[in-house]
């Protein structure tokens, strides 16, 4: 069966027709689905492995088997079949809301997942990341998709005030720079849902190679989690099949933000210095 059948009949009607002539594993997974599609959405591939009672791996072939790139194009398309268009766009959205309205809603998420952050977050964690930050030899940042914008801004901010930063969008550079780091390094991967193929891969070749290693993601129960040795999390109530909705990338912002200014504040002298140094060499950029 392939995604545009899948596309066109339905991802939970294709689903429940394929219950009956699925086994073990695979009819674990399916049937979990059927039963709860609505809460699916809303889980990463480790929560439902855990719920279902079934590897990430069995999940995984699950979707392939129905045409599906993997279990969060599954998702997509239970998610277009059971949530409104316009949710699709925004959480709080409604078919009524003008741009007025929408833009208030739109402001409302961002300020709430800021506030959920600061609520959930483990300061004694946080410091123990920025003295790493601190302390690295050099410090490699992982990241894909909708969080390469985090890093890129992470990478300026910290090789603005004289830290020796890397970043590659390119994530087969990610993984050579993941292999050549040592236990004088600190590895840094960032993911919204913590299941991005890409960013755990890269995090995990840095911890087999001694590396100091810390996660940024929303999900304290996911694949990124298992390779950091550091582990900060943001809180976002929205679904995980809208990878790029803005709150999200705000909370993750306002982190690394903080994480910029305890560092600057760790290494003030240096970091005046080197903020000194870069703003002169960079002056001739503005007007």
């Amino acid at each position: 069966m392939d995604n545009q059948t899948n596309h066109e009949r339905g991802t939970l009607a294709a689903i429940s027709d394929a219950l009956p002539k699925l086994k073990g594993s695979a009819q674990k997974a399916a049937q979990y689905i059927v039963n709860s599609p609505r809460e699916t959405i809303n889980l990463t591939i480790t929560e439902l492995g855990v719920r279902a009672g079934v590897s990430e791996a069995s999940i995984v072939r699950f979707a392939q088997s129905l045409g599906y790139s993997g279990f969060h194009a599954l998702k997509i398309g239970l998610a277009e079949d059971l949530v409104s268009p316009m949710l699709l766009v925004h959480e709080d959205l409604t078919p009524d809301d003008g741009p007025a309205s929408a833009v208030q809603k739109a402001m409302t998420a961002g300020m709430r997942s800021l506030e959920d952050t600061v609520r959930i977050l483990q300061m004694p964690v946080l410091e123990a990341v920025v003295q790493a930050l601190c302390s690295a030899q050099t410090i490699e940042l992982f990241a894909s998709g909708n969080s390469i914008p985090l890093a890129m801004d992470l990478n300026f901010r910290l090789t603005k005030i004289g830290l020796h930063s890397r970043f590659s969008i390119d994530p087969t550079v990610q993984e050579m720079y993941a292999s050549l780091t040592s236990p004088a390094d600190v590895a840094v991967g960032i993911s919204h849902t913590g299941s991005s193929k890409d960013t755990v891969y890269a995090l995990e070749l840095a911890k087999q190679r001694g590396a100091r290693t810390i996660c940024i993601t929303n999900h304290s129960d996911s694949p990124l989690t298992r390779y950091g040795d550091l582990c900060l999390f943001t809180s976002t109530r929205v679904s995980h099949f809208r990878e790029e909705e803005m709150a999200s990338n705000l909370a993750t912002l306002a982190l690394t933000e903080a994480l910029y200014v305890g560092i600057c504040v760790q290494r003030s002298d240096a970091s005046v210095q080197a903020v000194t140094k870069t703003m002169r060499a960079t002056r001739h950029r503005k007007y």
